[in-house]
């Protein structure tokens, strides 16, 4: 069977990184992936409030399992400039955090561009940024999300395709439902280039709701890795969206967002959430 590791972007449940470290030990989730740290983005962080976070980390003994970024999460007549040298510092703090593997979108489209246009400027943008990973030993990983070029599961074969396996997936089937997109073919298509997954869900009308409760096919999903891959080690980052929470405004247009269940707490929400997913594990 593989190895199915849980990770979470924690400041779904506090924006304060000692909560955030506190309630994975609580919920017994030995991983990490990076985002929000004390309100803000962990690109915004100086050198000493990194090595701080470093150094929390190792004394909880919690890993990192990636730097969610916010790499390419602008418009492709944005500055480009500017948004390589945010890698080069997001590859700088994953140097202090000995972290490799990135998280990253693949470009809105700029007003007026065609289809055409828009895909040979995204993918021209990701090679460039591709081209300095790959130079200092980091992984680009692309999430599929809303109104980016690799949206659906079709576009973002074609774009995983056109990089030969250098741009590898992050699978959020969540988000193709939430987009009203059909996952069904999303893992047929991109096994191939599955580094690991994000774990939400939403259903037929993109209501966000609990793991297995939507229309994201995660147990199927699950399933279908452990019986291709049952010797692989496979992270889960538990990314649930099932309540508001600090800095959700700069991941989503918030209007975008509904929920179908209501929790007394965050920690309750991502409770149950994490417990839906170890329920399906077990049923493998």
């Amino acid at each position: 069977m593989a190895e199915f590791i849980l990770s979470a972007f924690a400041d779904e449940i506090t924006p304060d990184f000692d909560g955030q470290l506190e309630a994975l030990k609580k919920l017994n989730i030995p991983l990490l992936e990076l985002r929000g740290v004390d309100g803000k983005s962990f690109t915004q962080l100086t050198d000493a409030e990194v090595s701080a976070v470093g150094g929390k980390l190792k004394k909880a003994g919690i890993g990192l399992s990636a730097l969610g970024s916010p790499i390419g999460k602008i418009a492709v007549t944005d500055d480009f400039e500017a948004h390589k040298a945010l890698l080069d510092r997001i590859m700088d703090i994953g140097d202090r955090l000995d972290c490799r593997r990135i998280r990253v979108f693949s470009f809105y489209r700029g007003e007026g561009q065609s289809d055409e246009a828009f895909a040979e400027t995204a993918c021209r943008m990701l090679g460039e940024l591709l081209d300095k990973a790959e130079a200092r030993g980091f992984m680009l990983c692309h999430e599929n999300e809303k109104d980016i070029l690799g949206d659906t599961p079709q576009r973002e074969k074609a774009l995983l395709d056109r990089f030969g396996g250098r741009l590898r997936a992050v699978l959020d089937s969540g988000n193709f439902a939430f987009c009203r997109f059909d996952p069904a073919p999303a893992y047929g298509l991109l096994k191939d280039y599955i580094d690991y997954m994000h774990i939400k869900d939403a259903d037929e009308d993109g209501v966000i709701v609990p793991p297995g409760k939507g229309k994201a096919l995660l147990e199927e999903t699950l399933r279908l890795l452990n019986a291709d891959y049952p010797d692989r080690e496979l992270v889960l980052t538990m990314e649930p969206h099932l309540m508001m929470f600090t800095g959700l405004s700069s991941l989503s247009k918030l209007d975008d967002i509904r929920h179908k269940y209501s929790f007394s707490t965050p920690f309750e929400a991502f409770e149950t959430a994490t417990s839906a997913v170890r329920e399906m594990l077990a049923r493998l």
